[in-house]
């Protein structure tokens, strides 16, 4: 586990020198378009080798912290995105473009909002500071068929002596490109990260928490890698830095910014990243100890719906329900495990229920929109699924689901483009383009969904050339 977890760190930054090698060419600088272009080559690759984590429910939560602290920068040439992918250390990036990355881990060590936040407020900073930028004015171009070749060796090597010698190959390449980011760009963004967690409501307090406990494992971790390829280096040095900036200043005192229930949203990324059996041993290890831990209880039933034992998750999340009627939460996963259960019309009705007390919950529209378009009610079915679009127009299946609405109501050029939209999320290219361009012979001119068509196509077109 280690060792795959080191092949991993070290993919990441080779994914960012393979990127980055493209694009430099004949000069040392670098526009926020050429940056934002090579954030979308980047999130390319990345799409196809990472497992991301796709739950609505966790990517609302990490948008509201991301957005909650974008409120406070102002304008800013990147438009900023948040993810989740799976990895069981605590881990966050940004690559160019002002694309952030969380792994699950992370969010699963943290206790609370506020260290999450001050982990998000860091890597915006990165961002917003232009270090990755200048990472890239200073470097050099690189070989990419060998950073290729080193890509594939860190992902699917396995361990051994060659998965060792790639990487010491790697970590030679890449220290001179990464040294100064480590020493200088680290201090700008925690100091930058304090005063945007301090302006957005947060608890500063939370960075310097998070930092404690990356700091108690770091002393545990085997020393596989250089400090200079650490992520988030000399963490000592930075804690004393940020302790120090606190105490030059009055410290906020609250009430803080609380962005949900953070207890259930660790739950969630806890069965995501974890086999469905630990997953259910840990949340009844936790019910031995605190019987009335309703988290716990709230965790094993996703792990065992995780698991395909809908019958336990059902039992659970139905007695949950009885003793607390308004839990929406419960509400959500109890209507979708009906769903996935063939239970239609208690799926229906259980998430109409959620809908009066939580309209906004996108997980549940689109199970209720999933349970009408089986009903055979596509209308009643179109209406949720654009709803989850509107709110979140770059989740692939809520398209995938538009374009087979679309399809049995007879509207060929919608479903088209709605299909296209899902295979162009997916990374499948060449069927995005099908789907595009058929669609282009039933879409309206001067429609919205056509011009989008269009520049999906133009889009896609010039993504293959820049290869």
């Amino acid at each position: 586990m280690r060792r795959k977890t080191r092949s991993i760190q070290i993919f990441w930054l080779l994914l960012f020198c393979f990127a980055l090698g493209g694009l430099v060419e004949k000069s040392w600088g670098i526009t926020t378009e050429e940056e934002k272009k090579l954030g979308k080559r980047v999130l390319l690759e990345m799409e196809k080798k990472v497992e991301w984590i796709r739950d609505p429910t966790l990517q609302v939560y990490v948008d509201k912290i991301g957005h909650s602290l974008m409120k406070e920068i102002g304008s800013t040439p990147f438009d900023f995105k948040f993810h989740v992918v799976k990895g069981t250390e605590p881990n966050a990036f940004a690559i160019p473009g002002g694309h952030i990355f969380l792994t699950s881990g992370l969010i699963v060590l943290a206790e609370n909002d506020q260290e999450v936040a001050g982990v998000v407020s860091h890597e915006i900073s990165h961002v917003t500071g232009r270090h990755i930028s200048q990472l890239i004015e200073r470097s050099k171009r690189l070989n990419i068929a060998s950073l290729v070749a080193m890509i594939a060796g860190a992902l699917l090597g396995g361990g051994g002596t060659a998965s060792e010698a790639i990487a010491t190959t790697a970590m030679a390449t890449a220290e001179a490109i990464t040294l100064k980011y480590t020493r200088e760009n680290e201090t700008d963004a925690d100091q930058n990260g304090l005063r945007l967690l301090v302006r957005a409501g947060y608890d500063p307090d939370g960075l310097i928490t998070f930092l404690h406990k990356i700091y108690r494992i770091s002393l545990t971790s085997s020393p596989m890698i250089p400090v200079y390829l650490s992520t988030h280096p000399s963490i000592e040095n930075r804690i004393s830095f940020l302790e120090n900036l606190l105490r030059m200043g009055p410290k906020p005192q609250g009430p803080f910014r609380v962005i949900g229930d953070f207890q259930r949203i660790q739950a969630k990324v806890f069965v995501e990243e974890r086999e469905p059996h630990l997953a259910v041993n840990h949340f009844e290890s936790l019910l031995k100890a605190h019987p009335q831990d309703g988290n716990a209880v709230f965790g094993l039933g996703l792990a065992f719906q995780k698991m395909g034992r809908l019958d336990k998750a059902t039992e659970i999340f139905q007695t949950a329900h009885s003793f607390s009627p308004g839990d929406s939460d419960v509400l959500r996963e109890l209507g979708i495990v009906y769903f996935l259960s063939g239970k239609l019309d208690l799926s229906i009705q259980t998430l109409e229920t959620l809908g009066t007390i939580r309209q906004d919950d996108p997980l549940g529209n689109y199970y209720l929109g999933k349970g009408y378009q089986e009903k055979g009610k596509l209308e009643q079915a179109l209406g949720f699924f654009l709803r989850v679009y509107k709110q979140m127009p770059e989740w692939a299946e809520v398209s995938l689901s538009l374009g087979s609405v679309y399809g049995r109501m007879g509207q060929k050029g919608f479903s088209h483009f709605y299909y296209g939209r899902h295979f162009s999320l997916k990374g499948d290219k060449n069927n995005a383009l099908l789907h595009f361009r058929t669609g282009m012979d039933w879409l309206e001119r001067g429609s919205p969904e056509r011009e989008e068509a269009q520049r999906e196509i133009k889009d896609l077109i010039e993504r293959d050339k820049s290869k």
